[in-house]
């Protein structure tokens, strides 16, 4: 659709959904019950994948895998071979062995998420995530939470919270790289929701202002990575997400207390940039997304 070679301003979506309301004023302080749920979530987000996923376990056996193995196999499934990243695959393989009734490649945490994906007759050799999660290319262990009790929150606050008149489509019909939306925006919007209770206090020596500027440090590494788009829209969904990812690496970058001015600015920056991603991901996650995107950005 020629919408997606023109992204307009997002701004309009957010008249839709208004998923940041709290960060545009109120009186919430934070001492409240929902910022210490944040807390908890960010902080959840930020102690390591080996404690919070669930499939830590397995996820842990990957990291060792992925650290400290070597293996001359190039079929899915076998460790990755020494100073490589991700395993060798061809994208033949993967559709047989992980492709789910809808097409998606799916590839489970604790079996090495991340490929090397070669196709036949191109010389050409693309690294990409297959998980429902953000991951550390080297690793394949999430950046973030990947708990139960995490999707259960996240998936309709994203959905049926922000219009409940709409009809969305289930967590098994969803895009890997949607899901992870789902997960990794819902702690970023509880990060935010924190940095704007440090603002309005003035205190940034809590724990949870310095482990809410540890996850969007994190998120925004060079190393982190979002699932490989398997669906047209995921295309401009990776996009949004990279421009927040952007604007969370600025944010961080800058100490409040040098420069409180400047932080603010890039705070301003940075929820603006995860409401536009967070509209995005609440229409493609309806059953009606196409209409609904040519009622927002038109046809």
């Amino acid at each position: 659709m020629r919408w997606n070679h023109r992204i307009k301003m997002f701004t309009a979506i957010f008249s839709l959904v208004a998923i940041l309301t709290a960060c545009g004023g109120g009186t919430k302080e934070a001492t409240t019950k929902e910022s210490a749920q944040d807390a908890g979530t960010v902080a959840t987000a930020t102690n390591g994948s080996a404690t919070s996923t669930t499939d830590s376990s397995a996820a842990d056996t990957n990291a060792e895998d992925s650290a400290g193995t070597s293996s001359t196999s190039d079929t899915a499934g076998s460790s990755p071979e020494e100073g490589k990243i991700g395993v060798d695959s061809t994208l033949e393989e993967l559709k047989q062995k992980y492709a789910d009734k809808l097409g998606y490649i799916r590839v489970p945490l604790n079996d090495h998420p991340v490929r090397r994906v070669s196709e036949e007759g191109s010389k050409n050799i693309n690294i990409a995530n297959y998980s429902d999660a953000v991951v550390n290319m080297n690793t394949g262990i999430p950046i973030h939470s990947d708990s139960q009790r995490l999707i259960d929150d996240a998936f309709p606050f994203f959905t049926t919270v922000q219009a409940p008149e709409v009809s969305y489509v289930s967590w098994e019909e969803a895009t890997n790289l949607e899901r992870a939306m789902v997960k990794t925006l819902f702690i970023s919007r509880q990060a935010l929701l924190l940095t704007e209770d440090a603002m309005k206090n003035k205190d940034y020596t809590s724990q949870s202002f310095k482990d809410s500027m540890v996850f969007f440090k994190n998120a925004a590494e060079f190393d982190s990575m979002a699932p490989v788009a398997q669906h047209t829209y995921d295309i401009t969904l990776t996009k949004l997400y990279d421009k927040a990812r952007e604007s969370w690496a600025k944010l961080a970058a800058i100490d409040p207390e040098q420069d409180e001015a400047a932080f603010a600015e890039k705070y301003t920056e940075a929820r603006t940039e995860a409401n536009n991603v967070m509209g995005l991901l609440n229409i493609l996650l309806s059953t009606n997304e196409e209409e609904r995107l040519e009622q927002t950005y038109g046809k």
